[in-house]
Formats: C-alpha cells, sequence, structure tokens
C-alpha cells in the first residue's frame, strides 16, 4: 500500500522553496496551469530543466500581465505552451503543478512576484494518486478547449505547441485595429487639453442654482442648455492650445509607426525563424521515414533471402527423413558380440541367484535340525556359515518336496526382479519400484534376518555361542549383512541383465520397429507443420512491413511537398505583413491629417462623454444641496426628478443630434 505523503504550506517563502525544491528534482515531465506568470526565478528554473531534456507543458491565461515573461523562448526550447482567452470559458482561475506524475502543488499560489512577496497564499503538496490523476486529467480538458476556442477562431492564433520534428506554431496576439486604436488616443489627448474644467466650481454652481430655485427641476432644462453652451464655447481652441494638441499629433503619429515598423521586423524575423525551424523539422523527418524505409526493406530482404530460404530448407530434410522412415522395416543386423556376454551374464547370474537362495532355503528349513542331530550323534562339526556348499545335494537325499519347494523357493526373489518386464508399458515403472521395493528390500532382507537366525541358533546348539538369539542381536551380526548384500546385489545385477537381453530382443521385432518408425514419423510431421506455420508468419511479416514501406514512402512525399511549399507560404505571409504595415501606416498618416485640419479648422472632434461628465458633475452639486436642505425622502424623491429631466434632455438633444457636430456620438448611442 502506497504510503500518501501530503501537507499544507501557508508561508509563502516555504511555498516559493517548496516549488523550486521539485522543480529541480523533475526527471521526465512539468504539468503546470497558472492564471499568472510573472517570476522569473522560477521561469529561469523551467528553462534550464528544457535544456536537460525535461518535458515541459504550460497553461496561461491570455492577459496582459503574462506578457512580462517571453514565453516564445521556452516554446523555441521544446515547451509546449497554451495560452487560453477569457472570453467564452471564463476567468483562467487554475494554481496546480503535477511534477514527474509523482507529486502534485495546488492553492492560491499563482507563479508571481506579488504571490512570492505581499499575498497570503496556502497550497496542498501531495502524492495521492487520486489527486495527481485528477488533476492531469483536468490539465487536459483544459487543453482540448483550448483546441475547441482555436477551431472556433481560426484566425486568431490562441495556442502556442512546439512538438519536435512538426512545425513551431508560435501565439501571436490578436492583430491590433490601429485606426481605432490611434483614433481613440487622439481623442484622449484632445479630450484632455479642451475638455478640462474646474470640476469643484462647476459643482458649487450647481449647488447654487439648486439653492436659488429651492430645488425646482423644472429650471435644469435651461441649466442644462446653458450648460452645453459653455461646453461648445471652450472646444474652440486659441492658437496656443492648437500649436500643442498639432506637436502632440504629429508626435503620437511618430510613436505609433515607429512601433508598428518594429512590431513588423518582430514578425518578420520570428516567420523567417519558424519557416527555418520549419524547414529543420521537415528535413529531419524526411531523413527519419527515409532511414526507416531503408530498415524496412533491409528486414524484407531478409526474411525472403534467409529466414523463408532456411525454413524451406528444413522442410525439405525433414520430408527427406519423413521418407526414409516410411521405407525402413528392415530388422537390424543381429550384434553377437553384445548378445553372448548379456548370454553369459544371465545364466551365471541365473545360476549364482538358484545356489544362493537354495542355500539359504536350505539353512531355513534343515539347518538348525541337522546341527541339533549332529550334535546328539556326538559327529564333530564345523561352525556354521551363511553358506552351505552341499544344500543341493542334501536337499535331494530328504524325503518328500523339500527338494522341489528349495528350487521353487528360488523363483521368488528371481520374480520379484523381473515382474516388470510382464506387464503393461505403462504400468512398468510403478511394477519396477514396488518390485525393488518387496523383492529386494523387503523380501532378500526377511530372508537375511532368518538366516542369521538359523546360524546363530546352529552355533548356539553345537556351543560355538553361549548366548540365545535375540531379535535386537540382528543389527550386530555380519551374518545379517552378508546374506542381504550378497542377495540384494546378484538380484539388481541379473535384473539389469535381463533386462539388457529383453532389449535385444524387441529391437528385432518388426512390431517394435514399425511403431518407432511411426512415432518418428509423427514428430517429423509435426516439425514440418511448425516450420510451414513459420513460413507464413514470415510471408505475412513480409506483406505488414510492404504495406508500412508505402505509407512512408507517402509520408517521404508529403514531406518534400512541404519543403518546396514552405518558401512560398513564407513569401505569402511576408507579403501580407508588408501589405498590412502600409496599410497602417497610410490610417495613421490619414487619421493625423483629419484631426489636424479639424484643429485648424477649430472643428476639434470630442467624445459626447465629456459632456455627459460635465452634466453628472453639476447634478452632484444639485444633490448635495437637497440632501442638505430636505428630509432624505423628499430629497430623494428630487433627485429622481432632477435625473429624469436630464435623461429627457440628453435624449431630446443627443438621440435626434440637436448638440454640435464636433461632438462624436458612438455608433450604439
Amino acid at each position: 500500500m502506497e504510503l500518501i505523503d501530503q501537507h499544507v504550506i501557508n508561508d509563502n517563502k516555504e511555498i516559493f522553496a517548496k516549488i523550486q525544491h521539485e522543480l529541480h528534482h523533475a526527471s521526465s515531465e512539468i504539468l503546470l496551469a497558472t492564471g499568472w506568470f510573472t517570476d522569473e526565478d522560477l521561469f529561469n528554473i523551467l528553462s534550464e530543466k528544457l535544456d536537460q531534456g525535461i518535458s515541459i507543458e504550460i497553461i496561461i491565461a491570455d492577459n496582459q500581465d503574462n506578457e512580462k515573461l517571453d514565453f516564445n523562448q521556452l516554446a523555441v526550447k521544446g515547451a509546449n505552451v497554451y495560452k487560453i482567452r477569457m472570453n467564452g470559458y471564463g476567468v483562467m482561475n487554475q494554481k496546480f503543478c503535477v511534477i514527474d506524475k509523482r507529486i502534485a502543488l495546488h492553492g492560491s499560489y499563482n507563479w508571481t512576484v506579488n504571490a512570492k512577496k505581499n499575498n497570503h497564499e496556502s497550497i496542498i503538496s501531495t502524492n495521492h494518486r487520486e489527486t495527481i490523476d485528477t488533476l492531469i486529467k483536468n490539465f487536459n480538458e483544459i487543453k482540448e478547449k483550448i483546441n475547441e476556442q482555436k477551431e472556433d477562431h481560426a484566425p486568431d492564433n490562441v495556442a502556442t505547441t512546439v512538438v519536435p520534428q512538426q512545425p513551431i506554431k508560435v501565439l501571436e496576439r490578436p492583430p491590433l485595429k490601429v485606426e481605432t486604436e490611434f483614433e481613440n488616443v487622439l481623442d484622449s489627448m484632445i479630450a484632455a487639453e479642451v475638455k478640462s474644467f474646474d470640476r469643484k466650481l462647476l459643482r458649487e454652481h450647481g449647488f447654487e442654482r439648486c439653492s436659488a430655485n429651492n430645488g425646482d427641476h423644472q429650471v435644469l432644462y435651461k441649466a442644462f442648455d446653458t450648460l452645453y453652451s459653455v461646453f461648445i464655447n471652450e472646444i474652440d481652441a486659441i492658437d496656443d492650445k492648437k500649436r500643442r494638441l498639432i506637436a502632440k499629433i504629429e508626435e503620437f503619429k511618430a510613436i505609433s509607426q515607429s512601433k508598428l515598423e518594429k512590431e513588423h521586423e518582430l514578425t518578420v524575423n520570428f516567420l523567417e525563424q519558424e519557416s527555418s525551424d520549419s524547414k529543420a523539422n521537415l528535413e529531419v523527418k524526411g531523413i527519419r521515414l527515409s532511414a526507416e524505409i531503408s530498415s524496412a526493406t533491409q528486414s524484407i530482404k531478409e526474411i525472403k533471402e534467409s529466414k523463408i530460404p532456411y525454413s524451406e530448407k528444413e522442410n525439405a530434410v525433414l520430408d527427406k527423413q519423413i521418407k526414409v522412415a516410411e521405407q525402413e522395416s528392415v530388422r537390424p543386423k543381429f550384434k553377437w558380440f553384445e548378445f553372448i556376454p548379456v548370454v553369459f551374464f544371465n545364466i551365471a547370474l541365473f545360476s549364482y541367484s538358484l545356489i544362493f537362495y537354495s542355500s539359504a532355503a536350505y539353512i531355513l528349513l534343515f539347518g538348525v535340525e541337522d546341527a541339533k542331530l549332529q550334535q546328539a550323534q556326538n559327529i564333530p562339526t564345523a561352525p556354521a556359515q551363511v553358506f552351505n556348499p552341499e544344500a543341493l545335494s542334501l536337499a535331494m537325499n530328504k524325503t518328500g518336496t523339500a527338494a522341489i519347494f528349495i528350487f521353487l523357493f528360488v523363483c521368488i526373489p528371481l520374480a520379484f526382479a523381473s515382474v516388470d518386464h510382464f506387464v503393461k508399458p505403462q504400468h512398468k515403472k510403478l511394477v519396477a519400484i514396488l518390485g525393488f521395493v518387496f523383492g529386494i528390500l523387503v523380501l532378500d532382507g526377511a530372508i537375511a534376518y532368518k538366516v542369521a537366525q538359523a546360524v546363530h541358533e546352529m552355533n548356539y546348539a553345537q556351543g560355538n555361542v553361549n548366548v540365545p538369539w535375540s531379535a535386537n542381536m540382528v543389527l550386530s551380526d555380519t551374518n545379517f549383512y552378508l546374506v542381504f548384500v550378497f542377495g540384494a546385489f546378484g538380484l539388481v545385477l541379473f535384473k539389469l541383465a535381463f533386462k539388457k537381453l529383453i532389449n535385444i530382443f524387441e529391437e528385432r521385432n518388426p512390431d517394435i520397429i514399425a511403431q518407432r518408425n511411426q512415432l518418428r514419423i509423427k514428430h517429423l510431421s509435426e516439425e514440418m507443420i511448425l516450420n510451414s506455420g513459420k513460413i507464413m508468419q514470415l510471408e505475412a511479416s513480409m506483406m505488414l512491413i510492404e504495406k508500412d514501406i508505402l505509407q512512408l514512402k507517402a509520408g517521404v512525399q508529403q514531406t518534400d511537398i512541404e519543403l518546396r511549399e514552405l518558401p512560398v507560404r513564407l513569401n505569402q505571409e511576408l507579403q501580407k505583413k508588408r501589405v498590412q504595415l502600409l496599410r497602417d501606416v497610410e490610417s495613421i498618416d490619414r487619421i493625423a491629417a483629419i484631426y489636424t485640419m479639424h484643429i485648424q479648422s477649430d472643428n476639434l472632434p470630442i467624445s459626447i462623454d465629456a459632456l455627459k461628465d460635465r452634466i453628472n458633475v453639476f447634478l452632484e452639486g444639485w444633490n448635495d444641496f437637497l440632501h442638505k436642505e430636505y428630509a432624505i425622502a423628499k430629497a430623494t424623491n428630487k433627485t429622481t426628478q432632477a435625473a429624469e429631466v436630464a435623461a429627457r434632455w440628453q435624449q431630446e438633444n443627443i438621440h435626434v443630434r440637436k448638440i454640435d457636430k464636433r461632438v462624436k456620438i458612438p455608433q450604439d448611442v
């Protein structure tokens, strides 16, 4: 279970230090979303991480504050920089950073100097997997919104995206409406020069006028007419004021044209750099595609000339071996040099087992009885041993079936040693194990025990030992080990020799030869099928590679087309920018000339807002008297009446165009 490391940081310095620390330790990826980004220290860290090959994606709001840092520098180094507009999606107010998909920093902290030094901020630092996954998902959703916004506003490029081996797309500000902006500035200059008035004096005049008429709103029409006449008279500029205005217009015209030329120069440099980068990217892409085509072609050649022929050659060899196996039905040549020794060892081991176990059987049956009889007859005898060489002759002299039993007794251990050859093949292993356990270990152990006991009792009857037999003596009795070892070794060796003899005859069995050939043919056929499957897979792989080669060649052709079209597109863009520059410069010249002519002919254009401003200041003084003189309810009522009169006066004079033509009225009024 993953240990969650999560804590809240409330101190701005600690927040900044934490962000610095995590950025410095980033090893693969940084995802950042912040509404405002003006902190140059953090900006420089991101630039350093780009130099180290770290993948960086940044989402910021498209506002004036975010123009303080040149994010194009990060884009040129490989960062993906996205700017989202305020309109359509509300204010971009996200503040989070995900580093290497291992840690997330999110809270109220924008990456700004103000947040670092002045604000009261807090963030949460966490490695909680679900939180990190949610923030990454949120980051991708914002990118999708930016792409949708980009599609909806195709003329205005919004997002800056730099992807390796793709043409670089850098964010451009929306085209400025040069004429409108220039006119607005000139209007502001003229208004500042012409419409300046003593606001305090005008407010006092409204107070006095209201006082003189006891707040009678019916006199306001005449008061507004007087106010309007004074306003129009002040528009007529004196010579000194004209010279100042004309000089300011010329100065601002020069500044505006210089600004346009600088912006044009920057745009041209950017377009040329973008074209150069795109060309380099396309050339790299072409080289990469050509290398992939060469590699794919080499793979096809290797499959055709090496892998498929090798598998086909293997199949040919296997087919030949199958045909040979189908024709093989002759018995192998009899191996006399092997057969004679095997027969000899079988006879010898059989004879050994017959003599050894017949001696053991005789000792078991008659050894003790013979020893007691000899002792009774005072016949001197040698100490009893585990092997009696006269066992067979003595057994023949016994009456009844003693001799037959002794001979049949020998068959029991021999049968256990060879019983696995007389069962079905699937049972051979089990029977062989059981035969070894019961025939050699158990049976031979029991025979050894009984022989050791009989020998001891014979010696006891003859007076050679003084202690009668007991079961615990078996482990210290050497006779027990002698009988067990000589019996077990004989049986094991007989088992091996008999197995070899059976194999010699099985090798010459026509049925077994046929079965072996059929099994061999089956294995060879299965191997041929596997090789045929490999050949089919190789052919299918070759077809896929050929399809990929066609696609790669199409990519090379498309890259060549884009390389040829790149200079053409650059020239077209440069031409459009030149034409736009000339139009903007001409517009500025034309507008400046029009305003200069108006000034020289005492026809100064001034905004209607200047007149409305004077009316509002006058009404402020009027309302001051009302609230000083009357109760709140009555003062409020009279204030409303005065506002209605002002609205009617403006409706009758402004909306029906009864005022001086020099007063500029917006289209929507």
